[in-house]
């Protein structure tokens, strides 16, 4: 299982970082990254399935797939954004952290204008066929 697999390496990756930062203080950040990055590949796998699952269903109820491409792109942002800032703040940069979040805050909201639009075409056109009853 996947999990096994993560927790092993984040478990491996925490005991080389705290034995090696004794000598050398400058690897733990790059153990959290290498670790971080093979945890991030390892579940690639995982988000491809679950496309594949949600492609089907959006097929399946004639839902346009461009939705699901905007999803996706969303937690796309969402996790690197995190990953990046979790690793700022290891390296001690608080402030370049709270900066990463931000700007993935700000392009998460970009992502999502096309659907809002979307939304408020959908009650626009509800509310004329309303309007002309």
């Amino acid at each position: 299982m996947t999990v096994f697999k993560v927790i092993g390496i984040a478990l491996t990756a925490v005991a080389a970082a705290l034995v090696l930062r004794a000598y050398r203080p400058e690897l733990g950040l790059q153990i959290a990254v290498a670790a971080g990055v093979l945890i991030l590949v390892l579940t690639l796998d995982e988000l491809a399935a679950m496309s594949g699952f949600l492609r089907e269903v959006l097929g399946r109820y004639q839902i346009d797939t461009a939705y699901l491409a905007v999803m996706l792109k969303v937690i796309g942002v969402a996790y690197l954004a995190q990953f990046a800032s979790d690793l700022c703040r290891d390296a001690g940069e608080g402030a370049v952290a709270g900066k990463v979040e931000l700007a993935g805050r700000v392009l998460i909201l970009a992502l999502c204008l096309p659907v809002f639009a979307a939304i408020l075409e959908l009650i626009g056109s509800i509310l004329s066929t309303h309007a002309a009853i």
